[in-house]
């Protein structure tokens, strides 16, 4: 299955009123999964679809000012970005079958490799010398930075594509989202599969707390769920969301707040101070599409959100007021 076949079973199954439109001419269309940089200095997002008419950017922007440092055009859309831990290096990829190692302070694409298919979601490895990629078959791919060169494959460990992915903080687990209905937990060492966690749809948001023990997972079913990393079990479900998938999902630097985004075009903030009854703090709208990432700057100062509206919203996170804006139809003007 393609990529976007893949991602439009997963929208029309949640959402059977989504229609796809069509340009015909090439453009650049939605915004994915905004990222800061480890010394919050930064915000990378992610521009572009998987129609191979479009065309695709990595933007790199001022994270408190909002001003516009770098862009990047691409021949196709661009669908992940990650730093490195040390926010040297900023890794991006999407459905050109590439992955590109760029400098965030010059803005220049250091390394470019390709890759099998699809790259559905790039990250660094804490060691910084190794970047992880899922992709549209299913597969997971591990390459080192300074040589480009693949270190190790995972074949496809699931029916379908991977939408998200992410690293325990030690490196030492992978946690892998996407079609299926599974999230799988897998040991960075040899590529076993430790857990297999049901869900009943499609996953997409994923992440670990910081001290590693839970995992929240985001499902099309709009709930997310906390499991036990080491045994595999479930431990909770938050509801909060409606009508449609969680797309994303990050802990704060303390673990005391739980940030996500929805098919619902909402950015949700989770008071998780007491582990066992996280509620919702706050419901943060202004997108008019699917919100398709949300991230907080390590600082624990700013939220990030990303959306198919072509907007990204930075918000302050101690008054959660809306601290800047870009939306691509105010730029054209």
């Amino acid at each position: 299955m393609s990529a976007r076949s893949g991602l439009l079973v997963f929208l029309v199954g949640i959402c059977p009123a989504f229609i796809l439109g069509a340009d015909p001419e090439p453009h650049v269309v939605r915004v994915w999964f905004p990222r800061f940089s480890a010394d919050s200095k930064w915000l990378a997002t992610a521009h572009g679809s998987w129609d191979q008419k479009d065309t695709g950017e990595v933007r790199l922007w001022n994270a408190t000012t909002g001003e516009l440092k770098h862009t990047l055009k691409q021949p196709r859309g661009i669908r992940s970005v990650a730093f490195s831990p040390k926010s040297t290096l900023l890794a991006a990829g999407g459905y050109g079958n590439v992955i590109l190692i760029i400098d965030p302070e010059s803005g220049k694409i250091l390394k470019k490799w390709s890759t099998p298919t699809s790259v559905q979601v790039v990250l660094f490895h804490p060691d910084e010398q190794r970047v992880i990629s899922g992709h549209g078959n299913g597969s997971i791919h591990i390459w080192n930075v300074v040589s480009a060169k693949e270190v190790m494959a995972i074949p496809a460990s699931r029916r379908g594509e991977i939408w998200g992915m992410a690293l325990s903080p030690d490196g030492k687990l992978l946690a892998t989202a996407g079609q299926g209905g599974y999230v799988r937990i897998i040991d960075m060492a040899d590529g076993r599969i430790l857990h297999e966690l049901k869900h009943p749809r499609d996953t997409n948001g994923i992440a670990f707390t910081n001290d590693g023990k839970q995992l929240a997972t985001g499902c099309g079913d709009s709930v997310i769920r906390l499991f036990d990393v080491d045994k595999g079990t479930e431990l909770s479900e938050l509801h909060g969301h409606q009508g449609g998938g969680i797309t994303d999902l990050q802990f704060g630097p303390k673990d005391q707040v739980l940030v996500s985004s929805g098919m619902d075009r909402t950015v949700r903030v989770w008071d998780f101070s007491d582990p066992k009854s996280p509620v919702v703090k706050q419901t943060l709208r202004g997108h008019d599409q699917f919100v398709f990432g949300v991230a907080m700057s390590p600082n624990g100062k700013l939220l990030a959100s990303a959306g198919w509206d072509d907007r990204i919203k930075v918000w302050d996170l101690e008054t959660l007021k809306e601290k800047w804006s870009w939306d691509r139809d105010e730029e054209k003007k």
